[in-house]
């Protein structure tokens, strides 16, 4: 679904008036970090589903994956690296965020 520029225009004065002038630059940066972010882990995941099916290559492939979403792959077994993907993809803390760590 694509907006008309009738309601883009409408979005950005309703932002206007509830934000003020001054606050709109900080939040449109900090909706093209959300962006960018979603974008990186997208590109992550489907490098990782692509790779061929080589011997060793699919533990690699997460854990490199991991590491491109700054999740801590020390001491954890595939599975919960893959859990920790899954859940940062989705937007969700994960259980690092929660406690602080990573």
């Amino acid at each position: 679904m694509m907006l008309g520029w009738q309601e883009l225009i409408l979005i950005f004065a309703v932002l206007l008036l509830v934000f003020g002038p001054s606050k709109l630059p900080e939040i449109a940066r900090e909706l093209g970090k959300a962006v960018n972010e979603f974008k990186k882990a997208s590109s992550g995941l489907a490098e990782a589903v692509e790779s061929p099916p080589e011997a060793g290559s699919r533990e690699d492939s997460i854990r490199d994956v991991a590491r491109r979403l700054n999740i801590e792959t020390r001491g954890k077994t595939v599975e919960q690296i893959t859990e920790e993907i899954v859940v940062k993809a989705k937007g969700e803390e994960t259980p690092a965020d929660k406690t602080g760590e990573g």
